[in-house]
């Protein structure tokens, strides 16, 4: 893997979370504590995203962004990596 590849892997992950299977068990475990507060009879106000990992926070709060935003910041990444 070249490190361009690399790169783009690190900025992929860093948009859309981690692209290996076992970091990604968090959201299914997430759903599963969502589901047992509500069966337990919780009268709160809890939604998937308040047991998710930060990293998928994250993900969830810049999902406003226009695409344009995000194409301009893998276009700034890709400079980046050309210029070294």
């Amino acid at each position: 893997m070249t490190s361009a590849e690399l790169t783009d892997w690190m900025a992929y992950e860093r948009v859309y979370g981690p692209v290996l299977v076992h970091d990604r068990i968090d959201i299914g475990l997430a759903q599963v504590c969502l589901v047992l507060v509500k069966l337990l009879g919780q009268k709160s106000k809890h939604t998937l995203r308040d047991f998710l990992p930060a990293w998928w926070q994250e993900v969830t709060q810049r999902g406003n962004r226009q695409p344009e935003a995000v194409r301009q910041g893998f276009e700034a990444l890709m400079k980046m990596a050309e210029d070294k």
